[in-house]
C-alpha cells in the first residue's frame, strides 16, 4: 500500500503508518517548512521513513490522471492530428507547465532569453520546451553551436535560474530596460560603492522580465506589505493508495 503525506510535519503519523500496517510505504511527503523538511530529509537516511520525493506546496501538486486531462491536452500538435508515440512521451515531460508558463516562456524567448535559461527557471527539459514552442510556430534563432547566442546556452557549467539574473541578462542584450528612478518614490543615484540605489523588484515570479523598478527603501517597504507571488509549477505525485494530512 502506498501512501501520500500532506501536511507531514517530522513524519511521525507515517511512522506509525509504517509500523502499524504491513507492507505500507510512503510515496511522497508534503510538507512546507524547512525545518521539517531537514527532519524529514534526516530520518529518511537513518531508515526510520520510506526514501520519497518531499513537496513543498499542497497547492501545486496533483495526480497523474488530473495532470494528463488538464494539462497535457494544453498542448495538441498544430495540425489537429494526434500525437505519435514517441511525441506523446515527450509531452509527457512538460505536464509541469502551465498554459500561462508557456505563454511566458515563448516572450521571454522573444525577448533575447535562451531555451535553456528558460527551461531551467520552469524546470523542464530543454528539448522538450523547444519542441512543444516549435509547435506553436515559434520562430528560434539560428543555433549556434559557441557563445551566448546559442539559443540553447546553458551561462556555463550550471545555468542559474534566479529570476533577478534573469533580469541581469535581459538588460545586458537590450530587451529589458533598466530604469534609473525609482518608481515609487522618484529616488534616484548610486551608492557609495557605485551601485544602482534602484534594484528590480518581481511582483510575480511566473513573469520574471515583468519587475518594478524600486528603490531600496520602497523595495524593503513592499515586502513588508505584500508577498510576492510564486512560480506555479505543477508537480505530479506517484500514484498512491491512500492520503494522510496532518493538521495544516
Amino acid at each position: 500500500m502506498n501512501g501520500l503525506a500532506l501536511f507531514a510535519g517530522v513524519g511521525g503519523l507515517e511512522l506509525g503508518l509504517r509500523i502499524a500496517i504491513p507492507g505500507y510505504r510512503t510515496a511522497a511527503y508534503c510538507e512546507i517548512d524547512e525545518y521539517a523538511q531537514k527532519v524529514l530529509s534526516a530520518r529518511m537516511q537513518d531508515g526510520c521513513l520510506d526514501v520519497a520525493p518531499v513537496f513543498d506546496d499542497v497547492r501545486l501538486i496533483h495526480s497523474r490522471t488530473y495532470l494528463d486531462k488538464h494539462v497535457r491536452i494544453m498542448y495538441p500538435p498544430l495540425d489537429g492530428n494526434s500525437y505519435s508515440k514517441e511525441e506523446e512521451v515527450m509531452a509527457g515531460k512538460l505536464k509541469k507547465l502551465t498554459e500561462d508558463n508557456l505563454r511566458e516562456s515563448i516572450r521571454m524567448y522573444e525577448k533575447g532569453l535562451s531555451v535553456a535559461q528558460i527551461a531551467v527557471y520552469f524546470g523542464v527539459t530543454r528539448q522538450a520546451l523547444w519542441d512543444v514552442m516549435r509547435r506553436r510556430g515559434v520562430k528560434f534563432r539560428p543555433q549556434l553551436r559557441f557563445d551566448k547566442d546559442n539559443h540553447f546556452y546553458r551561462g556555463g557549467k550550471k545555468a542559474d535560474d534566479h529570476a533577478h539574473n534573469m533580469v541581469e541578462y535581459a538588460v545586458r542584450v537590450g530587451s529589458v530596460e533598466r530604469k534609473t528612478v525609482c518608481q515609487e518614490c522618484g529616488n534616484m543615484g548610486q551608492f557609495k560603492d557605485g551601485r544602482s540605489k534602484i534594484q528590480a523588484h518581481h511582483p510575480d515570479y511566473n513573469k520574471p522580465l515583468d519587475v518594478i523598478w524600486l528603490c531600496q527603501k520602497c523595495h524593503h517597504a513592499w515586502h513588508e506589505k505584500f508577498k510576492p507571488k510564486g512560480k506555479e509549477v505543477m508537480q505530479e505525485v506517484p500514484d498512491v493508495d491512500i492520503i494522510s494530512g496532518g493538521f495544516p
